[in-house]
């Protein structure tokens, strides 16, 4: 993963679902990572990158925090389908 600026080819630096239960990543195959991955896909690099700078920067920017709320809900909104 890269630290400081987003890597679009980086392979880690997707979204993962930690099952909080067992603390263990979903698989590929779960429904709620199904639309992580169909949603992540969809997303602009701005998205990505704001993405990059909440989960790994700990941004409080307004546009990135705006930019990740939108990116869970459509995820919820996906899942729940």
């Amino acid at each position: 993963m890269s630290l400081h600026k987003f890597d679009p080819e980086c392979p880690d630096c997707r979204p993962v679902i930690i099952n909080p239960g067992t603390g263990k990543l979903l698989p590929p195959d779960h429904p709620v990572m199904l639309a992580v991955n169909k949603v992540w896909e969809a997303s602009t690099l701005e998205d990505r990158e704001a993405f990059h700078r909440v989960t790994v920067l700990n941004s409080q920017v307004p546009d990135d925090l705006r930019r990740m709320q939108i990116m869970a809900e459509r995820i919820e909104a996906m899942a729940a389908n």
